[in-house]
């Protein structure tokens, strides 16, 4: 069929050419039955095939249409005109990459826009991706940049099918055949290796071509394009990648570009998702405003204020020298403690009007969710009839709703009345719920946050969007960033959130939930090695209170705040509480805060443990610390035991007896010390630390001398990684178990060789993994953010091979008679025996305060297997609130948003 000016498609007139290439003619068409202008792209004649070909591509084409993405490209229809397929596309205004590019006075794009299409175009693959589908043929091409500097990705899904139509004529033909003949499954130079071979494909093959369009931003030429096809292809699955010579590329990018290019796709990122991280995650692109460094004198005597409970006074001198809510100096502080019942009482909520507080509390081994005046000391339970966990309290604006996170019925956001009646499910995910001032929508993230942000978070969080009335969703974020504990802003202009970076950060972020492309409008509020968390938005918008530790106490701070752009407009201060931990914020209108007042230690107990049953005994006390433990191990000797603790903003590192005595210090610096393990001949000590920026692995002896770092930055980079943490010390300790960065690839160092060249990154994933007595295998519990959660997994060092050995169960730890493991989950020890592949079970004999879940520390066992050793955390917290100013307050007008 010839196609011009004035033939009709179906419903579309055809206007003008737009454009031709290998999968066909673009023409500007008019859809006649509503008058819209539209792209039509008829295919090419080797598309004209029999009619099983034909439904083939229009199964293809309507499986890309269903995708929902700003960066895909909307498709409205397909079609055939006298076997012609055709398939109808929104019309675009701007011009593609290669334009652009060509454009360019260097041929290259600056880095800033480099990294912005190129997070633009990784979160559109990802949603591609995540519906099984993938590209196969991007390049410059494929990549429009509208007029306003959005991305699109043109011909989604249609070199799958080309591929596919291939096969089904039974000729495996290599990619330049199909490439000569025009059955396009990716153009030479920007083909993966696995292309190039005519190997199987999967989403993989699209970040290597991502890779290889990045670098052609930076660079200006295209990495592996040669003088011709073969020589280019050559080229792929041989040559090294040039490095980028221009001074402006910082090398964190680099190293992210070539990790897109690793010619094996298994050390490739695992997911676009990844790389959009990343390269949200990239610190030389942005400069956030600093917080206020406070003097060691100064941080010194607020802690010995705080933790010698001469809080109240303290707390009312520090207020009385800031400044208030809207820049008026406050009149004196009032703090009025509210809850009074032994254990920890959590995630407060005021009413908005100040009046009323919803609470969670811990009775019969449950947490429900309880209300009571502000005025009075009687509390009503509004979920005691319910037999799951409740927590998480929201009151509506209107003060006539709670939402909620309930773990009944398999889990979810759940609303009731205030005085907890009326309860009706809103979704089957989420947490931290916070709701639209206009009480019309609630976002939440898909991770929780409690009182322990220091182990926050090991999932990647996501916000989403839900309508209060019918539980329709929308996602807001998309893995681009991590986004957890949401709080809407008091104009409903900004969603405040905080995140743990792939550095170990943890930062305030707001994001704009009514922008076209929300994630565009992604602003850092503050960063820096200070732990900055739960944001909650002043009543006026005006300031920011959050949690951060970072004048040595984990303690409220404010920053002000323009809510219309959602960017700091001064540095942060501090708004000292009487408590050494204090989070949950909580604020009503009148300005009135209610948070929790934490007194938390952590000490080591001991189990006696059948590791033939997995029966254990009533625990016996160790030692116990005035801070809180977060990594130990014991000795091989069972004499002593290794533990970090963490201290405001500081960790470090301990040795001391089993009965706590002889207690020796073996760090002294600010840097956040984690992770330690014996060396088997007990001679030395390893851990991760950010001492000197980047988590590495270091080495210490036993008795402090000699402390080296191990792993070396090049090494890391040459694999795409920026950190490494360490999880396990082989039998003869000649070779560390560890994890690098947050796309949690298992990574093998060896010890024995140069530093340089230690590390081994093994290309799957693996949390807690451990080495087997014989160093043979490594076990481990797969979760997979692409397959999701997998059970107990043993890998084969030797052969490469894996193996499930249990669906259930978490923390595997090998035992040391026979081939035989212990795994957690759920108030169960599973003793899996790897050899008959039967699992034995019993009931863990628990102890207050202890936890073997995936949020807590990993036991660890005797080098006899007969002591299980585990970390016991107490805590006490109450519910606090303090008035920083009188009732009455009149809210100001609403910012305009810019």
């Amino acid at each position: 069929m010839t196609i011009e000016k004035g033939v009709a498609l179906g419903p579309y007139q055809i206007l003008k050419p737009l454009g031709a290439g290998g999968m066909g003619e673009v023409w500007r068409a008019r859809d006649r039955r509503i008058g819209r202008d539209v792209a039509v792209k008829v295919l090419p004649d080797t598309f004209r095939a029999e009619e099983e070909q034909i439904r083939r591509f229009e199964l293809e084409a309507r499986a890309a249409g269903a995708l929902n993405h700003p960066g895909l490209v909307t498709i409205f229809d397909v079609g055939t005109a006298e076997g012609s397929p055709y398939i109808v596309m929104e019309l675009l205004e701007g011009g593609t990459l290669r334009e652009m590019l060509q454009d360019a006075p260097s041929k290259t794009l600056s880095v800033r826009k480099t990294v912005d299409y190129a997070t633009q175009i990784a979160c559109a693959l990802t949603i591609a991706h995540e519906k099984g589908i993938w590209h196969r043929d991007l390049k410059p091409e494929n990549i429009f940049i509208t007029s306003d500097g959005r991305v699109k990705i043109l011909d989604f899904g249609l070199a799958k099918l080309a591929a596919e139509t291939a096969d089904d004529r039974g000729n495996h033909r290599t990619a330049r055949h199909l490439t000569a003949s025009g059955m396009v499954v990716g153009t030479p130079a920007y083909m993966s290796p696995e292309q190039v071979r005519a190997s199987p494909l999967d989403h993989r093959t699209d970040i290597f071509s991502l890779g290889v369009v990045m670098y052609e931003m930076l660079s200006g030429g295209c990495v592996f394009e040669r003088q011709s096809a073969v020589e280019t292809m050559h080229a792929i699955v041989s040559d090294d990648v040039p490095p980028l010579t221009d001074a402006r590329v910082p090398p964190a990018l680099e190293a992210l570009v070539r990790h897109c290019l690793e010619k094996n796709p298994r050390d490739r990122f695992q997911a676009a998702s990844d790389v959009a991280f990343q390269l949200r995650m990239l610190p030389a692109l942005h400069t956030p405003a600093p917080i206020k460094a406070l003097s060691w004198k100064r941080r010194m005597t607020q802690t010995a204020l705080v933790c010698g409970l001469a809080g109240l006074a303290f707390a009312a001198g520090a207020f009385s020298g800031s400044r208030g809510i809207g820049g008026h100096a406050p009149p004196p502080r009032t703090f009025t403690q509210l809850t009074f019942s032994e254990g920890l009482d959590s995630f407060p909520a005021l009413a908005p009007d100040g009046k009323s507080i919803a609470y969670v509390a811990v009775h019969g081994g449950r947490h429900q969710i309880y209300v009571q005046r502000v005025e009075g000391r009687v509390a009503i339970d509004l979920t005691g009839k319910s037999a799951s966990d409740n927590s998480e309290p929201a009151f509506s604006p209107d003060g006539s709703q709670i939402a909620f996170r309930s773990e009944r019925d398999g889990g979810g956001i759940f609303v009731m009345g205030a005085l907890g009646e009326s309860v009706r499910r809103l979704t089957d995910f989420g947490h931290n719920p916070s709701w639209s001032p206009d009480g019309t929508r609630i976002v939440v993230s898909t991770v929780g946050v409690d009182l322990t942000p220091y182990s926050s978070s090991a999932q990647n969080g996501e916000l989403w969007l839900i309508d209060a009335r019918t539980g329709a969703k929308r996602r807001l974020t998309q893995s681009a960033v991590d986004a957890v504990q949401p709080a809407w802003s008091p104009h409903g202009l900004r969603i405040a959130f905080w995140s743990t970076s792939w550095q170990g950060q943890r930062e305030l972020w707001t994001i704009d939930p009514d922008a076209p492309q929300p994630e565009r409008t992604l602003t850092r509020v503050n960063a820096g090695p200070a732990l900055n968390w739960n944001p909650v938005w002043a009543p006026d918008g005006k300031y920011l209170y959050f949690g951060s530790n970072a004048d040595g106490t984990l303690n409220l701070w404010r920053i002000a705040m323009d809510e219309a752009t959602g960017k700091s407009t001064a540095a942060p201060e501090p708004l000292s509480l009487p408590a050494g931990i204090s989070g949950h914020f909580s604020v009503s209108r009148d300005g009135s805060l209610a948070y929790v007042s934490v007194t938390r230690t952590s000490r080591m107990i001991a189990f006696p443990f059948d590791a033939t049953t997995g029966a254990t005994a009533p625990p016996q006390p160790l030692f116990g610390v005035a801070q809180e433990i977060v990594s130990f191990h014991p000795s091989p000797d069972g004499r002593t035991v290794a533990f970090t603790t963490s201290s405001g903003g500081d960790e470090s590192l301990f040795v001391a007896n089993v009965d706590g005595t002889d207690l020796r210090r073996l760090t002294h610096d600010s840097g956040k010390t984690r992770g330690v393990q014996w060396s088997p001949d007990g001679r030395t000590l390893y851990f991760y630390s950010n001492r000197d920026g980047a988590y590495h692995i270091w080495s210490i002896g036993a008795d402090g001398s000699g402390i080296s770092r191990v792993t070396d930055d090049t090494d890391l980079r040459r694999h795409g990684s920026g950190n490494i943490y360490l999880v396990d010390v082989s039998p003869d300790g000649r070779t560390l178990l560890a994890e690098t960065d947050r796309s949690r690839f298992v990574a093998l160092v060896h010890l024995d060789r140069p530093p340089t060249r230690r590390l081994e990154k093994l290309p799957f994933m693996l949390e807690e993994a451990r080495f087997s007595p014989d160093g043979k295998d490594i076990a481990g519990y797969l979760n997979d953010p692409v397959t999701g959660p997998g059970g107990v997994v043993v890998h084969s060092l030797r052969t490469g091979q894996r193996e499930k050995v249990s669906d259930r169960g978490l923390m595997p730890i090998w035992l040391q008679r026979g081939r035989r493991m212990a795994a957690f989950e759920d108030g169960v020890i599973f003793i899996i025996d790897l050899d008959t592949g039967r699992k034995t079970t019993a009931a863990f004999a628990s102890a207050a305060g202890v936890r073997l879940d995936d949020e807590s520390l990993p036991p660890e066992l005797s080098s006899d297997d007969s002591t299980m050793y585990v970390r016991q955390i107490l805590e006490q917290g109450n519910v606090w609130i303090f008035h920083p100013r009188p009732v009455g307050t009149t809210t100001p007008p609403r910012p305009v948003r810019p």
